[in-house]
């Protein structure tokens, strides 16, 4: 990665790391909102609900 531009020097991404990190992100969030919107209030609220056991636990265990 560091031959295409990605990381500085110090190992932090490069402002065209960042850049490209930033459209990822953005399209991602894109491609998903249609799944999210067809949710109702109560489902996401629940999608929401169903994992925080478990990220307690990998909290508790220091493994997040």
């Amino acid at each position: 990665m560091r031959a295409c531009g990605l990381i500085d020097s110090s190992g932090w991404l490069s402002d065209v790391g960042s850049e490209k990190k930033r459209r990822i992100e953005s399209l991602t969030d894109d491609l998903a909102a249609p799944t999210y919107d067809s949710l109702g209030p109560g489902e996401l609220d629940q999608l929401i609900a169903d994992p925080e056991p478990i990220t307690a636990a990998l909290d508790a265990a220091g493994l997040r």
